[in-house]
């Protein structure tokens, strides 16, 4: 791309997550030209959310794209476990009709899955290293597109619809001036990955620690994936403590682990601290710009809404902006049905994950004899 480079789409979609990449799949079927932008050099990326739920493999199968997903590796989840002191004390199984309780999809899978159904199309473009700076506008003030910079070089892409798929901490949703109500959930999220013992059983694992939720992720490829809840802001002075006596507390919950964690958990510098916050935009929409995925409703890691809701959105608004394609986007105001048709259901997750959270230590207790 040279400097100052104009371009012209239909719709610029400003992150390639999930959510993104498979708006753009899906626009592209119907001919509607599309730009993705991406700031990572490529779209294989790695992300800790990964949990598929029945919601989102509904999508995918609608779709066409889940028997691809699954041959390109998946991992369903058999059962969610409650352990007290290296022991099974409460098992969950798949309801009826069930086969699992979600499916670990290796982010990078799903991507590599949607971008490959769509390399057939010619009506988009992908810009890998490329940040979006700030709405473009016309000398009348209305959004015509956006500003971005791609490996260094400013350029403009001019745009019927922008849609904000950029995540948390989306730069659409700032620019565009659409606040979220932000809540802090009173807990920070320590992460860590480390190989799985012989023999672990693919499942989610439950264990209450200091009165905190502790929970393990099997994970395709022979992994585990630990998420560890602590009292929010507390990670500095934890870090000021001895780091074994508090790392023996996973050894203590998990025995088998113990050979994993000794050779991968030796220091604080193998988590990673996540500060967690649910929030919900007060408009997804604003003229021809729209927000989905956590631009539009950041979740918590619980319950594992995230990934699948982001899903959810973009198919819904596929299926708004195909309509509003046929009249040439003119009726811009139709974007605000994606916030009609899918926000009581994100409400009532959101309202969930509170419930899932306040109440674990209780249901927890309630499994022990």
């Amino acid at each position: 791309m040279n400097q100052n480079t104009y371009l012209k789409t239909d719709v610029c979609i400003v992150g390639a997550g999930p959510g993104g990449a498979l708006l753009s799949f899906l626009l592209k079927q119907q001919g509607i030209s599309t730009i993705l932008i991406e700031r990572q050099p490529h779209l294989l990326k790695s992300f800790r959310g990964e949990v598929l739920n029945a919601d989102g493999e509904a999508v995918l199968k609608k779709h066409g794209l889940y028997p691809a997903v699954t041959q390109r590796g998946v991992l369903p989840l058999e059962q969610i476990q409650y352990w007290e002191n290296g022991q099974i004390i409460h098992t969950i199984f798949p309801g009826e009709q069930e086969s699992h309780v979600g499916i670990h999809v290796p982010q990078d899978h799903l991507l590599e899955v949607i971008v490959s159904h769509s390399q057939n199309q010619e009506n988009e473009q992908v810009l890998y290293n490329t940040v979006m700076t700030g709405l473009l506008r016309n000398k009348a003030d209305q959004t015509i597109g956006i500003n971005i910079r791609q490996e260094g070089r400013p350029a403009s892409i001019e745009a019927a619809v922008i849609v904000g798929a950029d995540g948390r901490y989306s730069a659409v949703r700032r620019h565009a001036g659409l606040t979220p109500d932000t809540r802090k959930h009173g807990y920070d999220l320590l992460w860590a990955r480390i190989p799985a013992p012989t023999g672990w059983e693919p499942a989610v694992r439950m264990a209450s620690m200091d009165g905190q939720q502790l929970a393990l992720f099997s994970q395709f490829g022979g992994y585990v994936q630990i998420g560890w809840n602590i009292p929010q802001g507390s990670f500095s002075k934890l870090r000021e403590q001895p780091f074994a006596p508090f790392v023996q507390k996973l050894v203590a919950a998990f025995p088998c682990l113990a050979d994993s964690v000794a050779k991968h958990i030796q220091t604080w510098s193998d988590f990673v601290l996540l500060s967690v916050e649910s929030s919900f935009a007060e408009s997804w929409a604003q003229d021809n710009v729209v927000l989905l995925g956590d631009a539009a409703h950041t979740m918590t890691p619980t319950g594992a809404f995230g990934l699948n809701a982001a899903l959810e959105d973009a198919d819904v608004l596929a299926e708004l902006l195909i309509e509003m394609a046929a009249d040439q986007f003119t009726s811009t105001e139709r974007l605000q049905q994606l916030q009609t048709r899918r926000g009581k259901k994100v409400k009532q997750q959101l309202v969930r994950q509170l419930e899932m959270e306040s109440s674990f230590q209780q249901r927890y207790e309630s499994f022990q004899s």
